[in-house]
């Protein structure tokens, strides 16, 4: 048997212990939720503004389960004007942090505030940003192996163009994928949860790296065009091995007993 097909067989199985402990309906409604979210294009640049800063809120560590409340809540919003880039761009990040922080502190960082007004100014000062998305050529959907050689060749395209335009935290390879895959593209957030599963079933050398992060993404998209399944639902099976915060009440309690 080839290498590749035992690691493909390895992540098999672990699909397979995950979906003999599943909590219904939770876990069916959030695995469809992922099957189901596809490509559209950008309508405005509030709402890319929006994407982006519901993914600082996830990023740096936060508790992701907590982050989850927040976002519902709706104080989030509150704070952002909405995210509506005009009104944002006149907004103080210390007067953010005086009037909501203690409702949404669960982000983990204030530093966050800074960083989504920083976006906004940088946004309004390019305008039309959403048609800049709309114009990079990545494939809505990867159905073929050129479709992932195509994807690659978009994202570092797209990467570049960030880096040029100074676009502030999504010049990074893991937040530049977290953005793709919410808005519906066939990848997944090289974050360390899913890095610590890629190690765990080696196909990655270490954790942490540009290259390893790059790796452990192709890998997955292989892996989902073999065996016909999208890479956001891979990537949810890893969450949940793994014991994401937010992922863990899609399964009983017994799996994480399993094996002590």
């Amino acid at each position: 048997m080839e290498e590749k097909e035992i690691l493909y067989r390895k992540i098999d199985l672990l699909i397979e212990t995950i979906d003999n402990y599943k909590n219904e309906p939770s876990f069916v409604i959030e695995k469809d939720r992922r099957q189901n979210k596809i490509v559209s294009d950008f309508k405005n640049d509030n709402e890319i503004l929006k994407t982006f800063a519901y993914l600082i809120a996830y990023s740096q560590n936060a508790n992701s389960e907590l982050v989850e409340q927040i976002l519902k809540s709706g104080n989030y919003d509150k704070a952002f004007e909405n995210f509506e880039i005009e009104k944002v761009i006149k907004l103080n990040p210390c007067d953010i942090a005086d009037d909501f922080w203690e409702s949404i502190k669960g982000i983990r960082q204030q530093g966050k505030l800074f960083h989504i007004v920083t976006l906004a100014r940088k946004i309004k000062k390019i305008g039309s940003f959403h048609k800049l998305l709309n114009e990079i050529n990545i494939p809505k959907e990867i159905k073929t192996e050129t479709d992932i050689e195509n994807f690659w060749s978009g994202f570092n395209k797209l990467q570049k163009t960030l880096i040029e335009i100074k676009i502030p935290f999504f010049q990074s390879t893991t937040s530049l994928l977290h953005f793709l895959l919410e808005s519906g593209y066939d990848c997944v957030k090289p974050d360390l949860v899913v890095m610590k599963v890629a190690a765990k079933l080696q196909f990655v050398d270490e954790k942490t790296g540009d290259k390893n992060f790059r790796k452990a993404v192709r890998v997955i998209q292989e892996y989902s065009l073999n065996r016909n399944i999208r890479p956001t639902i891979v990537d949810y099976y890893f969450l949940i091995d793994e014991g994401q915060l937010g992922a863990k009440k899609y399964v009983k309690e017994e799996f994480y007993k399993r094996n002590k």
